[in-house]
């Protein structure tokens, strides 16, 4: 990320932090931000793992509030819209009578799939009018990782790598995914993400932490890190902690002896990085019908040979189950249930409030 683009937004938080902690109940002061209900365009987002899209067979998604459909033909991934400018019927219910195109199943209607015009229309003969008076949009697609990404934007994109961690890049990369549709708003679910303190309440009874004694509270500092990152960094972190007239919190367990900071972190357009030491969590949160988003979650060690192996068999008879599901799904009915703004914030929300401005100011320069 652009090291002043960083400085900007943390500034942004800081002069919030100083008038509104505690703030009154209201918008989020961040009007474009506000509004990016379908995302943030100009970025490539991931969108389901290639081997779940099979030769010839249509899957059809709804991305961005777009109805999309994914085809792949002698080994290349096309992306056109899933909608029949004729009568509205998703294209993906058609089949494929030539190659290069996609048919329509009520009419015919048929498309040619990298450029999206209508090349025939079966039904009214070679000669017909409405040929190259219609069209459906089509997206750039590319496959990096064991993943297919969908660009979202307008104009010529940027190579794909230039929005893929660089962590999942590396040759020795071994990489799982669970991706889901869930309920809730694409921002609820970053802000929960980056979130500062829930995870010491939330998930303090999930699997995951069962031997994990994660502290009481902590204090962080944001700020640019390497690529494109802002980072929770910990300057404090207190494992139990005296209420006033309340008494102590959290109460000990004698079987939780393991410590819990991890290292966590934010980049548009609203990708999640969680570094647990010898392997890293990734997550997407990609816009799909307003009040929905597709959650996008990926594992990721470096590692060959048999530790790829022994990783995999890892992530399959635990992570998954224990992390993927269980613990992110406490997450999942959350999101689920938040309504903001109007909202009132507290000191840890300065995370949210360092993750909206950083959207702010990409939303302005779009």
């Amino acid at each position: 990320m652009d090291e002043s683009a960083a400085g900007k937004a943390y500034s942004m938080e800081v002069e919030f932090e100083r008038q509104v902690t505690g703030a009154r109940a209201g918008a989020t002061r961040f009007p474009r931000y506000d509004h990016a209900v379908r995302g943030i365009a100009n970025y490539w987002y991931p969108v389901m793992k290639s081997r779940d899209l099979r030769e010839r067979r249509p899957k059809a998604l709804k991305l961005f509030g777009q109805p999309i459909m994914f085809f792949r033909e002698n080994g290349t991934v096309y992306a056109i819209g899933d909608r029949c400018p004729h009568r509205g019927v998703p294209i993906s219910l058609g089949r494929q009578e030539f190659c290069g195109t996609f048919s329509c199943r009520y009419h015919g209607w048929t498309f040619d799939l990298k450029t999206g015009a209508l090349v025939a229309a079966l039904t009214d003969g070679p000669d017909s009018a409405i040929v190259g008076k219609a069209r459906v949009p089509t997206y750039p697609v590319a496959e990096r990782a064991g993943i297919i990404w969908l660009f979202y934007g307008e104009g010529t994109p940027p190579p794909v790598e230039t929005h893929i961690p660089p962590e999942m890049l590396a040759p020795d990369a071994v990489i799982e995914a669970r991706i889901t549709t869930r309920p809730g708003d694409w921002r609820y679910a970053a802000e929960n993400g980056f979130d500062e303190s829930h995870g010491k309440y939330l998930h303090r009874d999930s699997l995951m932490m069962f031997f994990s004694h994660p502290p009481g509270y902590v204090r962080t500092e944001i700020g640019p890190d390497d690529w494109n990152w802002i980072t929770r960094k910990t300057t404090q972190a207190v494992p139990f902690a005296e209420y006033p007239a309340l008494g102590s919190w959290p109460k000990r367990r004698f079987w939780k002896i393991a410590r819990s900071i991890v290292r966590v972190s934010i980049a548009l357009p609203g990708v999640l990085r969680v570094h647990y030491g010898s392997w890293i969590h990734f997550e997407w949160y990609l816009p799909t019908e307003d009040g929905h988003h597709r959650y996008v979650q990926f594992v990721v060690k470096h590692t060959s040979g048999i530790g790829a192996l022994l990783f995999r068999l890892r992530y399959w008879l635990l992570l998954r189950w224990v992390f993927h599901v269980q613990f992110n799904d406490q997450d999942a009915s959350m999101v689920e249930l938040m309504q903001t703004p109007p909202e009132q914030l507290f000191g840890p929300d300065h995370s949210l409030i360092a993750w909206r401005a950083l959207c702010e100011d990409a939303l302005q320069e779009t």
